[in-house]
């Protein structure tokens, strides 16, 4: 066996990205809330930077930047939520994994009065578990505090409430509550047997306890979507602007910057220089968003001439490919620009990925259906059927085809569901 050793040559493309350009890219991704969290990070750790004190001209009259950030923490330092509360208990529970996960999907779908609303069978196939599992996870729930918490009727958390089924108070909410609200004293007391005096202090009793487990906590907040891009209708027609009143306006620190005039040492000097490179970074991609979430509006609105006039109705069939060559910029910058952003039209405000759509061929031209089309045709067709005999999904395509939208019956049964409409047995009236 014969060892060699040998120089040689070779010629290859890679592609390396830098610390800026990674930066850049995440900068595009993030939405507005990572964003926001994004620069108040790096005004944190990097002293070249800081908030300006007076508001941008793109900025809202009266807008502070410093309140922004001050705002964003004292969101974060609040009182504990019915959620938090739970979560807590949980957590200090000796149960197995399946069971804690099953109990943390409880507590996501209690609303703000403290009652569990829930769809067995859903959770059921959500969780992979069976019946007697998630009938013990609901047990476990309604056995933590506050009193009542999990509840499915006002009747049940009562119940949970009283506890004692023993007592006076647990069989007029069992079983005659109706008559307690109705204050029928005399035939409860003739039912249970018991003095009307006995009724009249069970009441006090039953009255004593909360209807709704939640109402000493904090409920879940509204969930407020800021818009990236805002259209206003003008004189001159629509106007495009990208909001940045939700973001923290950062400049550099001009009195970090005179240490690279001084006489520092060269460790200074080379810390301050590198912070100063950072932080135009930062303020060179946050320029770069705006002006990419720019472009690729302009390009979308030039591919949708009646989105502004008629809704997402009139929506024809685009994708990320056709807004990435009108704009000259790669399929993957316009995905990151629209993922998780929203734009803010006089019709409402949007998704951006909600004007995106492949689309459906038609059957005499080359033009494009876009779902939006397909399913107001669907729903049209089933308003108009008669009650007594409404059509099948199977009829549904054939007179779609009349309209030029070619697509399977499965197709319709899946467009007819996302509507709303139960199949042509179930919608039959006599």
């Amino acid at each position: 066996m014969h060892l060699h050793v040998n120089l040689s040559q070779k010629q290859q493309q890679t592609l390396s990205l830098t610390p800026s350009l990674r930066q850049s890219i995440s900068i595009l991704q993030f939405s507005s809330a990572e964003l926001n969290e994004y620069i108040l990070d790096q005004i944190q750790t990097n002293p070249a930077l800081q908030l300006e004190v007076a508001p941008s001209k793109e900025r809202e009259p009266g807008w502070s930047n410093v309140s922004a950030a001050s705002t964003t923490y004292d969101w974060m330092v609040s009182e504990e939520s019915l959620t938090e509360h739970l979560d807590h208990q949980i957590s200090l529970l000796s149960i197995t994994p399946d069971l804690r996960a099953a109990l943390h999907y409880l507590v996501g779908n209690i609303d703000d009065k403290g009652y569990l609303v829930l769809d067995s069978i859903h959770a059921m196939t959500a969780l992979c578990i069976e019946d007697n599992h998630l009938n013990e996870a609901i047990t476990i729930l309604q056995s933590l505090d506050p009193p009542g918490v999990g509840a499915r009727s006002l009747r049940e958390c009562l119940l949970l409430q009283i506890k004692s089924p023993n007592s006076l108070a647990y069989k007029i909410v069992d079983e005659h509550l109706g008559l307690l609200a109705e204050r029928e004293y005399e035939l409860l007391s003739t039912i249970l047997g018991v003095e009307s005096s006995d009724i009249y202090e069970t009441e006090l009793q039953i009255k004593s306890l909360h209807p709704y487990p939640a109402m000493n906590f904090k409920t879940k907040p509204t969930p407020y979507i800021a818009a990236d891009v805002i259209l206003k209708q003008t004189d001159s027609g629509i106007s495009i602007i990208v909001n940045q009143t939700h973001l923290p306006a950062v400049q550099l620190d001009s009195s970090f910057s005179a240490m690279l005039h001084t006489d520092s040492s060269n460790e200074v000097k080379r810390y301050a220089k590198d912070s100063m490179y950072k932080a135009n970074q930062l303020i060179r991609g946050l320029e770069q968003r705006q002006q990419t979430l720019y472009n690729i509006t302009k390009e979308i609105l030039a591919f949708q001439p009646d989105f502004l006039k008629e809704g997402t109705i009139s929506l024809k069939s685009m994708t990320l490919k056709n807004i990435a060559i009108a704009a000259n910029v790669h399929e993957s910058t316009v995905s990151r620009a629209t993922s998780n952003k929203y734009i803010q039209t006089p019709l409402g405000v949007f998704a951006f990925k909600q004007l995106f759509s492949k689309g459906v061929s038609g059957t005499s031209t080359d033009a494009y259906h876009s779902v939006y089309k397909i399913k107001k045709e669907i729903k049209e067709i089933i308003d108009k059927e008669r009650k007594s005999s409404p059509l099948s999904d199977q009829k549904i395509a054939t007179l779609l085809q009349k309209h030029s939208i070619a697509i399977s019956r499965r197709t319709v049964a899946k467009y007819r569901m996302e509507l709303g409409f139960e199949d042509s047995r179930n919608r039959k009236k006599k």
